[in-house]
């Protein structure tokens, strides 16, 4: 599981810009949903920032380290939630890290991201050849994500990361 934390993912997604990123765009930060938690490398940090978290993940043994984690740093406002379902909750942000790839009906969930937050960010792995991260095949370009996302969303880039690409989607018909 530490591999999910390691150093090398510090150097080449730093948590820090996109902590930032929320702070400056994300004007009410109630409820937030990290769907494809992990083992919490995203959900820790911004448990600070949110009122409220929700953090998903259809791996149990990430669940549990995270519950570890949680745990031992004090952090009591994060409901762990095994499963590949969104919460029945109106959520200010929905967090999709590295996640996006390996969703079956990207569009589809797109469409249901949009009826339950204002706002979501997708953050996931350039289609571009790389010794680590998810085979290029799997992977879906910044533009196939884009295009998904402006049906439900206005979409924004932000080069926050040199082997991920950042999309901040501000529901259209708030």
């Amino acid at each position: 599981m530490y591999y999910l934390h390691n150093e090398f993912r510090k150097k080449i997604q730093p948590i820090e810009p996109l902590v930032e990123l929320i702070r400056e765009r994300i004007p009410k930060r109630d409820i937030l949903v990290d769907f494809g938690a992990g083992t919490g490398y995203f959900t820790l940090p911004l448990a600070k920032l949110f009122r409220e978290v929700y953090a998903i993940d259809i791996n149990a043994e990430r669940l549990e380290y995270l519950r570890k984690r949680l745990k031992e740093e004090g952090i009591t406002n994060v409901k762990l939630i095994l499963g590949d379902k969104l919460p029945d909750v109106k959520a200010d942000l929905i967090l999709l890290s590295n996640v996006i790839h390996e969703l079956p009906e990207p569009e589809k969930f797109l469409r249901e991201v949009a009826e339950r937050a204002d706002y979501v960010l997708v953050l996931d792995w350039r289609k571009t050849s790389t010794p680590w991260g998810p085979p290029l095949e799997e992977r879906i370009s910044e533009e196939e994500a884009r295009k998904m996302m402006e049906e439900y969303f206005i979409v924004e880039v932000f080069n926050l990361y040199p082997y991920h690409y950042c999309l901040l989607g501000t529901r259209r018909f708030r």
